[in-house]
């Protein structure tokens, strides 16, 4: 068994809460991790400092960035992956506001401010957007008009994002609740009580929904009553977003390692000891996951064995999903730097950090 000391936990709150509990600070007191959109052929990503930027995705080379070069200052820092409607690009930024922005030239359209903090992937389904807050709230807006349809409010932080099926949304809080909302109303349906904080988001695959949280516990719920189907207990907190397909469900957790657990029993399949906290979802493609340590291995991994197939060293640590675009992986390390490799061989094409060009 792994063992994480006081200090290794103490480590990782301070990366996160640094940032985040700081009111009165313009911007974290360590760096950010920006996480990434890949769209057809333009890559998408945040920074620390402030600034979307959109990539050729082949060359790396800058389409536009937000705010424009000739503006000083950024927004603050964005951790929260953007989201795409149509023509329109929208993120959440530690400056408590939700900026939507032409996607095409990085103009700004609008924005949403919330009272807190926006750590969490905004989500968008049926023409509404789904936004969750540090100020412990979910709103509901019309992605178009911006007009918002509704609000509920949690009693504590919520930095993972909502995911949204069959006309619920379900989001998890660091009040140790996963709560079920009404899609169209807000309207409370169910919530489940865990024995620690819901960091990230859930996923719902048929009639369950999976999450991880801070009880070191994997949960598959009914998505109709919020019981508990089953449960998995790993040997850490559960930072990782699920991420679910066909019938495994596969989830990280700070112990070091990748879980790949049969999504209708839970029973464990296999898993891969990656030697470091894993913080963020895996992606998947071409039946290979991809998943990032908190020390700054990218590995490869088959997804039906879980044998690694290769590892690429980025030199910082991955707290962010990689995302994978016509045979690329793309991932953004600590301090903004963003790797595409191969998602073959993990041969590296190109690095680039946006910030400091």
């Amino acid at each position: 068994m792994k063992v994480f000391n006081a200090k290794t936990t103490l480590i990782v709150l301070l990366v996160v809460l640094a940032g985040v509990l700081g009111g009165c600070a313009p911007a974290p007191v360590v760096p950010a991790w920006s996480s990434l959109l890949i769209a057809g052929d333009i890559l998408y990503t945040g920074s620390q400092v402030g600034r979307v930027y959109a990539l050729n995705a082949t060359s790396s080379l800058e389409i536009w960035q937000y705010p424009p070069a000739s503006e000083k200052a950024g927004v603050g820092a964005l951790y929260a992956a953007p989201a795409l409607l149509d023509d329109t690009f929208y993120i959440g930024s530690f400056d408590n506001h939700l900026y939507a922005l032409d996607a095409n030239t990085g103009v700004q359209r609008w924005k949403f401010p919330s009272s807190g903090r926006i750590i969490a992937d905004a989500v968008i389904a049926d023409g509404t957007l789904y936004i969750c807050s540090s100020d412990h709230k979910v709103y509901a807006l019309d992605a178009t008009t911006r007009l918002k349809e509704w609000e509920f409010a949690t009693d504590n932080w919520i930095w993972g994002r909502p995911a949204v099926a069959e006309g619920k949304v379900y989001v998890g809080s660091f009040d140790h609740r996963l709560y079920c909302l009404d899609a169209d109303t807000g309207q409370l349906q169910w919530d489940f009580e865990a024995g620690g904080a819901f960091a990230s988001g859930p996923a719902v695959a048929g009639d369950l929904v999976y999450c991880g949280a801070f009880d070191g516990k994997v949960y598959a719920l009914d998505t109709n009553s919020g019981q508990v189907r089953w449960e998995f207990k790993t040997e850490h907190w559960v930072w990782a977003r699920p991420l679910v397909f066909d019938d495994t469900v596969y989830v990280g957790s700070l112990d070091g390692k990748l879980y790949a657990l049969d999504a209708a029993t839970g029973v464990k399949r296999w898993d891969f000891d990656a030697g470091a906290m894993i913080r963020a979802a895996p992606a998947f493609a071409d039946g290979l996951l991809y998943v990032g340590t908190e020390t700054g291995s990218l590995y490869a991994l088959d997804a039906v064995s879980g044998q690694q197939k290769w590892v690429f060293d980025a030199g910082q640590g991955i707290y962010s999903s990689p995302v994978v675009g016509d045979g690329t992986v793309y991932v953004s390390v600590l301090g903004d730097t963003i790797y595409a490799l191969d998602a073959e061989t993990g041969v590296q094409r190109w690095t680039v950090t946006p910030s400091k060009r």
